[in-house]
């Protein structure tokens, strides 16, 4: 009868342990991961609304498949697409003060630029990716285009 019971002992100890170890911690990280790549099929099938409402909940977490510089870009994208430029602006900065270098924000707020009417401020965005990652980059390649064309 007391091997029974030092059994049962054991066998709840350890599974206790395996439960610890699988915490929803670990599971949350993985679903940040999965929110963002939504929210970016959200951005790509133009229903931005969605996609700045799940990018929002996303401005606090912490993964290793994005940064909160990429999430506030993604905003500014999806708040320009819109036509809210404020919001747009105020969230390219919030990129850009997190990092000085982020390419994509860069170069929105390069478009963000254009559809503005503000060319020269464009230009600016367009001469700094061109310091960071030369002409034959996607970011200058596009921001250029993008410039030339509107």
């Amino acid at each position: 009868m007391n091997i029974k019971i030092l059994t049962v002992i054991f066998s709840l100890f350890f599974s206790s342990l395996y439960a610890a170890g699988t915490d929803s911690g670990d599971s949350a990280k993985t679903n940040y991961g999965k929110d963002y790549k939504s929210a970016i099929k959200l951005i790509r099938s133009k229903d931005y609304d969605k996609a700045i409402r799940k990018l929002k909940t996303l401005t606090t977490a912490s993964s290793t498949d994005f940064t909160r510089a990429d999430v506030y870009n993604e905003l500014g994208f999806a708040y320009r697409k819109s036509d809210d430029f404020d919001n747009a602006a105020k969230y390219y900065k919030k990129a850009l003060e997190l990092d000085p270098e982020h390419l994509g924000a860069i170069e929105y707020q390069g478009e963000m630029y254009v559809d503005l009417g503000q060319k020269d401020n464009a230009l600016s965005n367009l001469e700094l990716l061109k310091t960071l990652v030369g002409e034959n980059n996607s970011y200058y390649k596009e921001l250029n285009n993008y410039i030339s064309n509107n």
